[in-house]
């Protein structure tokens, strides 16, 4: 049958339809626009009453929140009226891959209602929308996914024909392509941000590593890099400072080059500790230098894991503490030497009384011998009694600083005593803290001073083996008279109280392997000696334990001024009974001699 000028004008016009509205989805990447525009051409093309596009369903939840699209109906009609829930139930019954068409719905056998339980969801329920014909096309992508599908209904009957399902269907193809472009582009801009994500990590990493390399090279301390074979990965500036060896002399050999023999194993258990993800802190040991020499060093060994987390290697901070130990040896001597010279002269001073007591004796016994054997042992005494006078003289000499008293500063001192503490503090755990308010200058021995602080600290140090933290204070104080207070407060574990009246007594010692006994018996003689006072208090219960020394020294001390002779101190008394022991002991050695 011949077709009226007016179907084919109607069919080019749906051809046209189909046209544009493929150019016009092809153009776009919004994804709501696209299924619109299919929707209601699909519905124009069709003749339906109401349309829909239900897409994104791919989940176990689309049934109860599906993503649509309508034309000829609102969404809230569509939704409340059963238009939805018979559209539903109609693409289930596809399988949401086969094309549906029916004339009739209501008297469609593979639709209609039924009573069978198990074929209840795949035809449609009762009291569904009114609705005679029905048409599902899905639209499926070139591999075979469905995107989603298009429904359409009208209230009579025998509507959608077979060219309104090839229609639909081409309409439905452009869709499918239009909806995959827009994935691709989805998926295309998603690579393009992960790739810029990717770059911009890249670029902060590379700065980061930028600072971190210069932050080693610029580093005073050794820092190497090995692989859990104990060979050597990095080698910065201060590792050849510190070592002598180039970086193209070290890497790539193993790190026991700079290790002695005898401490090989050492460095076995530090890369054990390493594989089991441990960090080594502190460990003080002895490296061996290019050109032999051994150093004292203190190292911290951390893991290097890779991006997904696994240990492959170690990363090594190295130290040279050559200087502080050395440093500590010579403070340690010179106290120990000092702490000599003081007893010595303690007790040679000491020996000045009974010796004066002997010299005065003799003289008096001579007038009383007059036989010529007796005259040959009084003088022989007499000979002895001058070398004991000579060694008496050589001793007290030796003891006396010969560094005269001058104006300093007590805050100061303390500062450096803080300054070569303060890495050993570090290595032992020990928190170490100043507060040093004074500026008064006053006229002391600059050499004991130092060495009673240094004295004060090492003992507090000695007192926490296990960390701890040690108060340096300094500060102006008015009782008992104008001066200077010196505290070290540590807490440590404290001086049973049995054992505080003792603490300033020669070669008293609770350290019996490593305490000499003398250094608080030193620090008291020479704060005493510039007309001050030490002092001491401890507690040794778990919530208070910890030692406090205290060093007074007056404004003016005893050596602004030259002594009076008249001066009731003890300390010059004893010292002027010295020297005129001494030049009696001189006159009977000189008349002896003559």
């Amino acid at each position: 049958m011949a077709q009226s000028t007016e179907q084919v004008n109607e069919f080019k016009h749906k051809l046209d339809l189909i046209v544009q509205t493929g150019l016009l989805i092809a153009r776009s990447h919004n994804l709501e626009f696209i299924v619109q525009s299919v929707t209601d051409a699909g519905r124009e093309l069709c003749g339906a009453q109401f349309g829909a596009f239900i897409y994104n369903v791919a989940n176990e939840e689309w049934e109860s929140d599906p993503s649509y699209t309508v034309s000829g109906v609102d969404h809230e009609t569509f939704a409340n009226s059963g238009m939805l829930r018979s559209a539903l139930a109609f693409v289930k019954t596809s399988n949401g891959t086969e094309i549906l068409r029916s004339p009739d719905i209501t008297k469609d056998p593979s639709h209609g209602p039924s009573h069978s339980h198990s074929a209840q969801s795949y035809r449609m329920p009762n009291g569904h929308t009114p609705a005679g014909s029905y048409l599902s096309i899905p639209v499926k992508s070139r591999s075979g996914e469905a995107f989603g599908w298009l429904l359409y209904g009208h209230a009579d009957v025998d509507v959608f024909e077979q060219s309104c399902e090839d229609l639909v269907t081409a309409v439905a193809a452009q869709a499918a392509v239009a909806i995959e472009n827009v994935r691709l582009h989805d998926q295309l801009d998603e690579k393009v941000r992960e790739l810029e994500q990717i770059e911009q990590r890249r670029k902060e990493s590379s700065k980061r590593m930028g600072e971190l390399a210069a932050i080693v090279e610029s580093s005073d301390d050794a820092i190497v890099s090995k692989n859990l074979n104990g060979i050597v990965t990095s080698w910065n500036r201060a590792a050849a400072r510190i070592l002598g060896y180039s970086s193209d002399e070290m890497i790539g050999q193993p790190i026991l080059k700079i290790i002695p023999e005898q401490l090989h194993s050492d460095e076995m258990i530090i890369l054990g500790k390493i594989r089991a993800g441990d960090r080594v802190d502190h460990f003080e040991t002895i490296r061996r230098t290019k050109s032999g020499q051994l150093i004292d060093v203190s190292l911290s060994v951390s893991p290097v894991r890779d991006h997904t987390g696994e240990i492959i290697g170690a990363s090594k901070i190295l130290r040279d503490v050559t200087d502080r130990k050395r440093m500590e040896k010579s403070l340690l001597q010179a106290e120990k030497i000092a702490a000599t010279g003081r007893m010595a002269a303690t007790i040679a001073h000491e020996i000045n009384n009974p010796l004066e007591a002997v010299v005065n004796l003799l003289f008096l016994l001579r007038s009383m011998i007059t036989c010529e054997e007796g005259i040959e042992y009084l003088a022989a005494a007499e000979s002895e009694l001058s070398r004991v006078s000579h060694i008496a003289k050589q001793t007290l000499g030796y003891y006396h600083e010969h560094a005269s008293a001058s104006s300093s500063s007590i805050s100061e001192l303390a500062s450096h005593a803080v300054t070569i503490y303060g890495p050993r503090c570090a290595t032992s755990r020990i928190q170490l803290e100043k507060c040093l308010e004074s500026s008064s200058r006053i006229i002391v021995r600059k050499g004991e001073i130092m060495q009673v602080i240094s004295n004060l600290i090492a003992n507090s140090i000695h007192a926490m083996p296990a960390g701890g933290k040690i108060r340096i204070s300094v500060r102006d104080t008015s009782l008992p008279r104008p001066g200077v207070l010196l505290a070290v407060e540590d807490t440590g574990e404290g001086i049973p109280p049995e054992d505080l009246p003792k603490v300033f007594d020669a070669f008293f010692t609770t350290r019996d392997t490593i305490g000499t006994g003398i250094g608080l018996f030193v620090a008291k003689q020479f704060i005493e000696g510039h007309g001050g006072k030490i002092t001491i208090t401890s507690g040794i219960e778990p919530e208070s334990h910890g030692t406090t020394v205290s060093v007074f020294l007056p404004l003016h001390t005893s050596y602004e001024d030259p002594p009076e002779p008249s001066s009731s101190n003890a300390t010059s008394r004893r010292n002027e009974n010295t020297s005129q022991g001494l030049e009696l002991l001189k006159q009977l050695s000189c008349n002896q001699l003559t």
